[in-house]
């Protein structure tokens, strides 16, 4: 069985390369110094936050983790579904 410590970090892994692809992405777009300094934050406080709830909810015991991973789950597809409704109004 694989242990769910090395999954996580391979998870945080892939979220980091998203994230700096992200930023490189709002930089790369005209805007001013002031909206890329507050997206790039924002975007470092997100992937820290989504660090941080995968490793508590690795701490929490394993009868209680997948309905707290479905849960987040079910969140996180609000926040794609917010997104895809954005992206279908442009």
């Amino acid at each position: 069985m694989e242990d769910p410590k090395s999954t996580s970090e391979r998870v945080q892994g892939k979220e980091k390369v998203a994230a700096n692809s992200l930023k490189n992405l709002v930089y790369s777009i005209p805007m001013s110094v002031e909206d890329k300094v507050v997206l790039e934050d924002m975007i470092n406080k997100l992937s820290q936050e989504a660090d941080t709830m995968l490793y508590i909810i690795n701490d929490i015991p394993k009868r209680y983790q997948k309905q707290v991973l479905l849960a987040h789950k079910t969140m996180l597809q609000s926040v794609i579904a917010a997104v895809n409704h954005r992206l279908k109004n442009l």
